[in-house]
């Protein structure tokens, strides 16, 4: 099984190859792209939100008959006050006052008309417009206008998707987080927002606390209730209200950050490869469920069985190749005769050279089965020379004969043709035109070539049952390289 897909893996190198370059080398295409016009830098504020007893009473009393956490409801609640359009505005109108611009207008105009922008500011510049344009043709196709904001509009709206908020697991500690294209604005838009958050806070708490005491002073006013004991909410809603600067306020201020929060160029590449991975193993398993085509030699044998041959390459076959097919074929065929045919799923001239192939592997069996029929004749030959030399040499003046014994290769080192050795390999055709089934009438075994994919298992199946009707009792398959 790891074989089989071991080889559907090279098979399908093009396909994996495509998938690489896209997802792979498009990823770390894209975040160097972003990496230099325009990277993105997160700094982040936190904020301590203790919440008072009468809070922690009413987050108690109402998720009483639910599973939820009270500490969750006031933390979730936090938020989104803090997401808010109100606190986003309060912050944008804060922000644009503290970014006063170091020299006037004019004077800044001057020196833009005078310098020309560098090749970051160009791309930067045309990155920005691809995206506004993007922008404006989405929004006419999915609404059907595309409305533009005014720039205040625009700024709260851009603030409110940069703004990030996370609780400390276990904590009543907000961190606010900002990203935006420049470090220092994105650091001073996160204290602002943590500053603004806190002081509606403050402010929310303390006017609560002020109309309570006014009604209660009211009540003294009038003489109808315990005069003692509604000094003692008043007295208590004075020390809640100078608590709130200890148990609400920024513990610790956001700093301008050092490296771009995106993108991250390596941990990006490093998931890309491991999607590409699955990617590709998505795309080879179903290939290769939904396809007829024979492409790896697990196929190959589970449609030819023992006789199938495995991967022969056409060009310059190695001689342990060329003697484990033969050995092969003459096992499979039972002392198989030295004539039989060849067809190719392909062209004639892979068949022509396939043909050539097995001609010479089956010439070099024949020639060291000779070799071995003549090795032994010579060594019984020499047994008897020898005991005759002995009998000679107990008679005066006899003489002992030295048989000689022939060990050369008998294709190795010949000068001229090779012999043929009794091997005829007929062709049969590989092109549709060319292939003639009758031709492989009289035949023993015919091998058929095939390339990896080029052939289905309907195809091979009805060539194979063509054969046996003209009588051919071993078809061998075998894919061919090269």
């Amino acid at each position: 099984m790891t074989a089989h897909y071991r080889q559907l893996l090279l098979y399908y190198r093009g396909l994996i190859l495509v998938a690489f370059l896209a997802l792979v080398g498009g990823t770390a295409a894209l975040s160097t792209l972003f990496l230099y016009v325009a990277p993105l830098y997160t700094s982040s504020a936190k904020v301590s939100l203790l919440p008072t007893q009468t809070e922690l009473a009413y987050s108690q009393t109402f998720v009483r008959s639910t599973t939820i956490n009270p500490a969750n409801l006031l933390t979730q609640t936090h938020v989104e006050y803090l997401l808010s359009r109100e606190i986003a505005a309060k912050t944008v109108d804060r922000l644009t006052r503290e970014l006063q611009p170091s020299q006037p207008p004019a004077a800044a105009e001057i020196v833009e008309t005078e310098k020309a922008p560098g090749l970051k500011q160009q791309v930067a510049q045309r990155f920005t417009s691809f995206r506004r344009n993007f922008r404006r043709i989405y929004n006419t196709l999915n609404s059907g206008k595309h409305v533009v904001q005014d720039p205040l509009t625009d700024a709260v709206l851009t603030l409110q998707d940069a703004i990030g908020v996370e609780m400390v697991e276990g904590t009543y500690i907000m961190q606010i987080k900002v990203t935006w294209d420049k470090p220092e604005i994105a650091a001073l838009a996160a204290n602002l927002l943590a500053e603004e958050y806190v002081a509606h806070l403050r402010a929310q708490a303390d006017a609560a606390s002020r109309q309570l005491e006014a009604a209660l002073r009211q009540e003294i006013a009038k003489g109808d209730s315990n005069f003692t004991e509604l000094e003692d909410q008043i007295n208590a809603l004075r020390l809640a209200r100078a608590n709130n600067f200890s148990m609400m306020r920024v513990i610790d201020p956001a700093v301008e950050p050092v490296y771009p929060s995106f993108p991250k160029v390596i941990v990006f590449t490093v998931f890309s490869i491991v999607g590409w991975v699955m990617v590709s193993a998505f795309l080879v398993i179903s290939a290769d469920t939904f396809s007829s085509t024979i492409k790896t030699e697990s196929d190959l044998q589970r449609l030819f069985g023992p006789r199938a041959l495995g991967t022969l390459p056409l060009r310059r076959p190695k001689r342990a190749k060329l003697a484990e097919l033969a050995k092969m074929m003459n096992l499979q065929c039972n002392a198989m005769p030295c004539q039989g045919a060849v067809t190719a799923l392909g062209s004639d001239e892979e068949c022509r050279r396939l043909t050539a192939v097995i001609e010479v592997a089956l010439r070099r069996l024949k020639g060291w089965q000779k070799l071995k029929v003549r090795r032994l004749e010579d060594s019984e030959t020499a047994v008897q020379g020898q005991a005759g030399g002995a009998a000679l040499q107990a008679v005066p003046g006899g003489r002992g004969s030295q048989p000689v014994i022939q060990l050369g290769r008998p294709l190795g080192g010949r000068a001229g043709a090779a012999p043929t050795n009794g091997v005829k390999v007929t062709d049969l055709g590989g092109g549709a035109e060319s292939f003639s089934m009758s031709k492989a009438c009289g035949f023993n075994w015919v091998v058929i070539g095939i390339r990896p994919g080029g052939a289905t298992e309907e195809a091979l199946q009805g060539t194979a049952a063509r054969l046996r009707e003209q009588g051919v009792a071993n078809i061998f398959g075998v894919f061919l390289k090269g």
